[in-house]
């Protein structure tokens, strides 16, 4: 079993990656709250594909999606051509944003689940206590 100061040393270094990451997550640019999909349909085929890389798009059929939340329904909307690097540069950092506040999130469900540890390790038996008091009321009313 790990020692109090041992979890106490654990939960400062998860801290200082947090306040690191939250300081990160303030410098990002603007951003766009959309993800951007480059589709493709190679020629000769039927089947649309998305593109797993960046870049241009591939040879054949080729179209940019922006996808987005709008009131709780997903929307997409197709992109010009002409417009795919900038909309690029745009979503970008809300990818970035979205990768780093997951990271935040792990970080503070580890730190809640070491202060519990903590806290567990800290607790003392409520039954000695109890006991020790219902002893001594009982020795109170023997002596009336």
């Amino acid at each position: 079993m790990e020692s109090i100061s041992c979890l106490r040393h654990l939960l400062s270094k998860l801290r200082q990656k947090r306040y690191y990451l939250e300081k990160q997550i303030e410098q990002i640019p603007r951003m766009l709250p959309a993800c951007l999909i480059l589709r493709y349909r190679a020629t000769g085929t039927r089947d649309f594909q998305t593109v797993k890389r960046e870049g241009k798009l591939p040879e054949g059929k080729s179209y940019a999606y922006l996808t987005y939340l709008e009131k709780e329904v997903t929307r997409h909307r197709y992109i010009a051509k002409k417009d795919i690097e900038r909309i690029a540069k745009l979503t970008e950092p809300y990818k970035i944003f979205c990768e780093k506040m997951a990271e935040v999130r792990s970080l503070n469900r580890r730190i809640t689940e070491l202060l519990d540890k903590i806290g567990e390790m800290q607790q003392e038996d409520v039954k000695d206590y109890v006991e020790k008091r219902v002893k001594r009321i009982r020795v109170k009313k023997r002596t009336k």
